[in-house]
């Protein structure tokens, strides 16, 4: 009897999963439209591209993310419990300015049930930029998000966006070697599969668009040798091409364990440590230096390096993997020991036991409960430790729900990513991979469901959702291309401003760790142009050549006038 309801439980839960995503896509109603209804909501469906496709040519695809030139249409569904009709406006107005509406459609909900509302915006009419879409009800304010009961999942809770696209970023990177101190050489993401299906083709394009370079992935033992002594590299070659031809490099982690060895945990034995050296040595023959290799993944905590973390086990088979390595592929470049955290005991540890002598650089995760600029204090410790090796940042990200780590809604997440890859270039770390390309699914409970910079990608159809932070990026990596770091501007406690160089006049990037500050900026120029976190231009005015602003935690370019 147990068994059975044990399978009637598993049942209602799947039943259950199921629902929710089909609500979340917009399969499932409360209500059909026109019917009766007692209670106030409202929600929006995007409906895609009602126009030539510029991006991609799937008419049913659910997008919020249009290039300049395409029309995106909606359905925004508003129930009335009242009486009366209500009058409805729709508006869009930019990210960095929700005061600037501009008014796209309008009409009546009528009394007692729910009505639906079509409208379409021809993007050709905006400038590039991330916009929120906005519905004005009578009676019942302003709303630019779904209201419950539309708000079980992270995909039906985020904003509603509009997100106008210009070209895609374009910057040509080395092949080999450890990315140079040029945006945005070396930025990169996260992803969680192999041979990509047609879907994640266009998670690459998407990657791709916004200026990444580099696509971190675990390159998996027990996948690679199913069978002992015999090798299946074919996904990692496939995945490994389906970046080359977006001009993407692979951070492959050489990572867990492998039933055939040490029962399957990390290897401690002479036999496990030669099997996996083997493995890394055919992994590097067969991709090459075209990747990066980092050897394991956060060894330094119990979830990945069973039963517990043994710094000297790590460094021996660091020491074999990173030997084959380098064997195979001298101009392979060798990360390690990707820590969780900036663990400057763990890392000074092995240090003692030489694994400086076997790698390249040295890879954490500054994973922290506070701001992104905390982890310079942090660089400055581990640098102390490790002498002079380059450090690196392969995995680092903030949540925007869940139970653990530091959550952070989606326009916080957008701030803090770019400020990671920032606050890396301000000091010197070469290499930044955010954490997680896309959210892992639809769970506002699960932390790993919502790191994403996009959406969880649903299927029937099918909904691909940029989140504000891939927005952020773009436009970062769009307006930086090519350039460089050349130090910071002091301009006062909270405050900080990191100059750019590179293949047009100097920029100033500027932000404040919390709050708002009011700073000044000589510019030598009576105007100078700015851009905001999420695109929107202006031309402000610089009396004596000195700008002066308020700057808050979302980053602002400042364009120097060219020097005569």
């Amino acid at each position: 009897m147990r068994a059975v309801w044990l399978v009637v439980a598993a049942a209602i839960a799947a039943a259950l999963a199921a629902y929710l995503v089909l609500r979340a896509v917009g399969v499932q109603s409360l209500r059909a439209t026109g019917r009766a209804e007692r209670r106030f909501f409202i929600r929006l469906f995007y409906v895609g591209c009602r126009s030539s496709q510029l991006l991609y040519g799937d008419p049913f695809m659910r997008r919020n993310f249009f290039k300049r030139g395409e029309v995106a249409a909606f359905e925004i569904d508003v129930s009335n419990p009242e009486s009366r009709d209500l009058k409805v406006s729709f508006s869009i107005a930019p990210a960095d300015d929700p005061s600037r509406t501009l008014k796209v459609h309008e009409g009546v909900a009528k009394a007692g049930s729910v009505t639906r509302f079509s409208f379409e915006v021809d993007t050709s009419q905006l400038p590039p930029a991330l916009y929120l879409v906005v519905a004005q009800v009578e009676g019942w304010g302003r709303f630019s998000s779904n209201t419950e009961p539309f708000r079980s999942t992270n995909l039906e809770s985020y904003p509603w966006l509009l997100a106008v696209l210009d070209e895609p970023v374009r910057w040509e990177t080395p092949s080999e070697g450890l990315p140079r101190l040029i945006v945005p050489e070396g930025f990169g993401v996260n992803i969680h599969f192999i041979a990509p299906s047609p879907v994640e083709e266009r998670d690459l394009d998407m990657i791709a668009y916004a200026g990444f370079k580099l696509v971190r992935m675990d390159f998996f033992w027990h996948l690679v040798e199913r069978e002992r002594g015999v090798y299946d590299l074919s996904g990692y070659a496939a995945l490994t091409e389906a970046l080359r031809r977006r001009g993407l490099r692979p951070l492959y982690i050489l990572d867990y364990g492998n039933p055939h060895y040490d029962g399957g945990l990390p290897p401690r034995s002479d036999e496990g440590r030669r099997a996996f050296a083997s493995f890394a040595r055919k992994a590097a023959e067969e991709i090459g230096a075209y990747a990066l290799w980092e050897i394991w993944n956060e060894p330094n905590i119990a979830v990945f390096w069973k039963p517990q973390p043994n710094v000297a086990d790590y460094v021996e088979l660091a020491k074999a993997a990173a030997g084959a390595v380098k064997a195979a592929c001298p101009s392979c470049v060798v990360l390690a020991p990707a820590t969780s955290g900036v663990d400057v005991d763990f890392i000074s540890r092995a240090a003692l036991l030489r694994l400086l002598d076997w790698i390249d650089a040295v890879s954490v995760h500054p994973y922290r409960d506070s701001r992104p600029e905390t982890a310079l204090g942090d660089y400055e410790k581990l640098r102390a430790a490790v002498k002079g090796k380059t450090v690196v940042a392969s995995e680092w990200g903030y949540p925007t729900a869940g139970r653990y780590g530091n959550v952070v809604d989606v326009w916080r997440q957008a701030q803090y990513v770019v400020r990671i890859y920032l606050v890396n270039l301000m000091a010197g770390v070469p290499l930044t991979i955010i954490y997680d390309w896309k959210d892992d699914g639809l769970s506002l409970d699960d932390s790993e469901h919502n790191f994403g910079l996009v959406s969880h990608h649903v299927r029937g159809p099918e909904w691909f959702l940029v989140k504000p932070a891939w927005y952020a990026v773009y436009n970062l990596n769009k307006r930086l291309a090519g350039f460089s770091p050349a130090g910071r501007l002091e301009l006062g406690p909270g405050v900080y401003a990191l100059r750019f160089e590179g293949p047009g006049p100097a920029k100033i990037v500027l932000w404040a760790e919390e709050g708002e500050r009011e700073v000044e900026l000589s510019v030598g120029a009576e105007k100078v142009k700015l851009a905001r976190l999420f695109g929107l231009e202006e031309e402000l005015e610089a009396p004596g050549g000195v700008l002066r602003l308020k700057v808050s935690g979302s980053p602002v370019i400042v364009e120097l006038p060219t020097q005569p």
